[in-house]
């Protein structure tokens, strides 16, 4: 298999994860995002939370607020001091209304969602805060669960305030226990769980019961005695990945995809025999333990659709239900998340820098309305499903574009420093969002399960990325063929900083010399722990530059040493100024 498997093996990593005052524009922050989980009382009102708000750009930081559910009154309060951050002298507080009175009682959360919106230029607005509440705490009153010989369950759940628990079974075995983990001297929340493992006398086909009387919390509803009912089996036990489906689409839309697939908690194999998809616009297609969900805004107005995905199977719990919500909304203009705008290798957000010429991805919410598309190889085009992307108000080449993602080059000329990026769709402009640019920040590109994207050119007889590449190839990080040291890897990266020659934003590397050369060369370092102990080796590459072909991809080909530790070993570049992350691959 040629280039075009190797290409489309790393697109499938590359395409699809001094300037402010420029804009003298204000720029929201928020102390934090997320409220809750806040236990109340059935029939009760909570107390209002509130969340502290700060500009950390120019001008004036002009707020409000929105609730995606009626029990959330949100409103914005008068600037003062800042209690909870010493980030900024002044803060505006935004207060949060639970008007939770007339919520069932329910183990399952409440969550709305406050969308902040900033007047118009405002850098990283609108932005969301998550409001969760617990209506009569999250104590499970019953707990039904089936289990295998030799195996556990977890159910856990959380309290704002520490309580103890007495357990009994019914058959005297010591099956069933409840723990608590993380607690310290200033806990606001305590996590507990209640673990269920049979013991030798707990026999498959048989169901026991136990409780668990809880006491010594301060919120009176969390005192209670949970009925617990072990079943114990040998046959298969279906578990969902996701205990619920959410997707939102504007009128307009392509379609969108979830993914549900069941795993095996328990004994023998998990066949799927049949799903039923109910609710507007769902429907479902099934390969293998994976059901792919599909959502249809055509024909439908803008409101919300619910439904469900039902998965029969041979399991002893079948059939798995799992509800499914389908937003539709209007069509608009593009919106880009905060810190939406991340690199296209390990996707850091918040505290994470890019480097100029970056392979980055950024998402939001209606950025094309045409089907997912691929860019052409470099030269790379600025316009791509009628989408485009600016930076610093300089028009940055595409590698792919979707509704709810664009991958796009970082300009090679940004500078360091606070970077402004925008969308542009269908003739309508997004919101500024920013990125922190650094001169490097290295990423090696990942396979999954924290695989590295590492050719082996000694097993391969290849050489990198060159045409042509035999129909071996493999890629190192796979456990199938692990490397041996004397291997020559090629080691996929982005974000490594300048080359000399410098290639343009959205232009191939050269694929001759001169070939576009790090002007720093990292180490790359070898390691694992070999019990318990730290060992490292590192080596020194033959080659490290930007990938010939590519725009922004990066390769660093270099031999394992021949005192490489074997087993699963751990691969990053070391810099003067920085350290990539770890990936992993196998060495015999």
């Amino acid at each position: 298999m040629g280039l075009k498997f190797v290409r489309s093996a790393i697109l499938s990593v590359v395409a699809i994860g001094g300037f402010s005052s420029l804009y003298a524009a204000p720029m929201l922050r928020l102390v934090n995002a997320t409220v809750g989980p806040v236990s109340i009382a059935p029939g009760s009102n909570g107390v209002n939370q509130t969340v502290q708000a700060y500009n950390a750009g120019d001008g004036t930081l002009s707020l409000s607020l929105t609730s995606s559910v009626t029990w959330i009154t949100p409103n914005v309060g008068a600037g003062g001091a800042c209690p909870a951050t010493v980030t900024a002298s002044s803060c505006t507080p935004l207060i949060l209304g639970l008007n939770t009175a007339s919520l069932a009682a329910s183990t399952t959360p409440y969550t709305g969602i406050v969308t902040v919106n900033g007047a118009s230029g405002t850098v990283d607005a609108p932005q969301a805060i998550t409001v969760t509440v617990l209506i009569g705490g999250a104590v499970p009153p019953t707990v039904n669960v089936y289990v295998a010989p030799g195996s556990a369950a977890n159910v856990p759940f959380t309290t704002n305030s520490y309580l103890t628990g007495k357990v009994t079974t019914q058959d005297g075995a010591k099956w069933l226990s409840l723990l608590l983990s993380g607690a310290g001297s200033n806990q606001f929340s305590y996590p507990y769980t209640i673990n269920i493992a049979p013991q030798s006398s707990n026999t498959a086909g048989n169901t026991y019961t136990g409780a668990i009387v809880t006491s010594g919390s301060t919120f009176a509803p969390d005192n209670k005695t949970i009925s617990v009912t072990m079943n114990v089996t040998s046959q298969p036990i279906a578990q969902p990945s996701t205990a619920q489906i959410t997707e939102q689409l504007a009128v307009g839309a392509p379609v969108g995809y979830g993914v549900v697939t069941l795993s095996n908690s328990g004994q023998g194999t998990l066949t799927i025999s049949g799903v039923t998809a109910t609710g507007s616009g769902i429907t479902t297609t099934t390969s293998g333990s994976t059901v792919l969900v599909a959502f249809n805004p055509a024909g439908l107005s803008p409101q919300t659709y619910t439904g469900s995905v039902s998965i029969a199977s041979n399991a002893v719990n079948s059939p798995t239900t799992v509800p499914v919500t389908f937003q539709v909304v209007a069509a608009g203009a593009p919106t880009v998340f905060y810190h939406g705008v991340v690199d296209d290798a390990v996707f850091a957000g918040s505290g994470f820098t890019v480097a100029p010429g970056d392979v980055m991805a950024l998402f939001g919410d209606q950025l094309s309305f045409q089907a997912p598309d691929v860019g052409p190889q470099p030269p790379l085009a600025p316009t791509l499903g009628g989408s485009s992307v600016t930076v610093n108000g300089e028009a940055a080449p595409l590698y792919f574009s979707s509704y709810g993602q664009i991958n796009f080059q970082m300009p090679v000329d940004a500078v360091s420093g606070e970077a402004l990026v925008q969308v542009t769709t269908s003739g309508q402009t997004s919101n500024l969002v920013s990125v922190n640019v650094a001169s490097r920040a290295p990423r090696l590109l990942l396979l999954g399960s924290g695989y590295g994207a590492i050719l082996d050119a000694s097993k391969s007889n290849g050489t990198g990325v060159d045409l042509p590449l035999p129909p071996n190839i493999t890629f190192a990080g796979f456990i199938s063929q692990p490397a041996a040291p004397g291997d020559v890897l090629t080691i996929f990266a982005i974000g490594l900083g300048p080359t000399s020659p410098s290639v343009a934003t959205g232009q191939p590397a050269p694929a001759a010399e001169p070939l576009a050369r790090l002007t720093v060369v990292p180490t790359v370092n070898f390691g694992l722990n070999l019990l318990g102990l730290p060992v490292q080796v590192t080596a020194t590459p033959t080659f490290a530059g930007l990938s010939p072909n590519f725009a922004g991809l990066y390769q660093v080909n270099v031999a394992i040493p021949s005192n490489c530790p074997a087993g699963t070993v751990q691969v990053s570049l070391t810099f003067p100024d920085s350290t990539s992350n770890s990936v992993n691959i196998q060495v015999q």
